[in-house]
């Protein structure tokens, strides 16, 4: 029996399972991400939903071969846990793992990880990991829904240089901002409030924009569709595989076809040997497939297995 978490800033989800991929409990708590979360917090939420999980399968502690935490920052806050539970072999991991293994189904394939950050991880063989991108928002995260907010603002400006007024796009961020006019920018941008999350929160702005058919909008997530695509294509190269399946996942994936159409398209002109494909799991499912995989040493592609762990309960 296995025991995972994927603990983000407001919410943690719990599974336990066996190594059928037969799940006995699922739970959900308050967020764990110390980064966010005053520790003490972070530390009783983990402990709550553990405990949760046990109750509800009646599934005592010493039958938990594995504890897996998939929650990044959360380092400083594990000997507490440890010490709750009085398990020395509770351990730690970020968010890379699961999230490939949530992508793909699989332990081998591409990855493209989309939210107010990007990156991208490769695997051909569990352990042998490659990772791309993610170097924060000063000098990368391309294809971000922060980039995708960046590149925004910078069309706005060109816009408002070139006195192309009145667009779709224009309109909708300037109600999303709270401005009265393009030229307000140059003051509010550099304001503390201008933080990186209200950045962020303009690719929602371009999404709305580009189905109402602004051809500002839909260049902008042609150009960030591309730079995701581009970052799949550096994976392919540092591991010499060009057949591999490709994810896309994320926040920015949220889109739908809207975004992800423009993905494969961009990843077949780059990768015309890979295959797209759509997540089928969540990040906590994909925890569960890790451990399954690496720790429990089931062979995760059998379907029975998948299909199990996509069931919502024992049964």
């Amino acid at each position: 029996m296995y025991l995972v978490c994927d603990g983000g800033g407001t919410k943690t989800e719990f599974l336990l399972f066996d190594k059928t991929g037969r799940v006995w409990a699922r739970a959900r708590s308050g967020g764990a991400n110390a980064n966010f979360t005053p520790p003490q917090q972070a530390a009783a939420h983990v402990c709550t939903g553990i405990e949760e999980c046990l109750r509800v399968s009646g599934v005592p502690l010493s039958e938990v071969s594995g504890i897996v935490l998939f929650i990044p920052g959360f380092h400083t806050v594990l000997p507490q846990v440890k010490e709750h539970f009085g398990r020395d072999d509770i351990r730690q991991m970020g968010d890379v793992e699961n999230a490939f293994y949530a992508a793909l189904g699989a332990p081998y394939g591409i990855a493209v990880l989309s939210g107010t950050g990007s990156f991208a991880v490769g695997q051909t063989k569990p352990g042998q990991m490659v990772r791309v991108g993610g170097w924060g928002p000063l000098f990368g995260d391309e294809g971000s829904g922060y980039h995708i907010g960046v590149l925004c603002l910078s069309k706005l400006a060109n816009l408002y240089d070139a006195d192309k007024r009145g667009t779709v796009l224009e309109t909708m961020a300037l109600q999303e901002l709270g401005l009265a006019d393009i030229a307000d920018l140059r003051q509010a941008a550099y304001q503390p409030g201008f933080t990186r999350a209200r950045v962020a929160r303009l690719c929602y702005v371009v999404e709305r924009a580009a189905r109402a058919g602004d051809e500002n909008a839909c260049a902008i997530l042609d150009e960030a569709a591309d730079a995701l695509s581009q970052l799949a294509q550096t994976v392919a190269r540092r591991m010499g595989e060009n057949c591999l399946p490709v994810a896309l996942t994320g926040g920015v994936s949220n889109m739908g076809p809207l975004f992800t159409q423009r993905f494969e398209q961009a990843v077949h002109r780059r990768l015309p040997g890979c295959v797209c494909r759509c997540p089928q799991f969540s990040p906590v499912e994909g925890a569960a497939l890790y451990v399954l995989c690496t720790q429990a040493g089931v062979d995760i592609t059998d379907k029975a297995v998948l299909d199990n762990l996509k069931k919502k309960e024992k049964g």
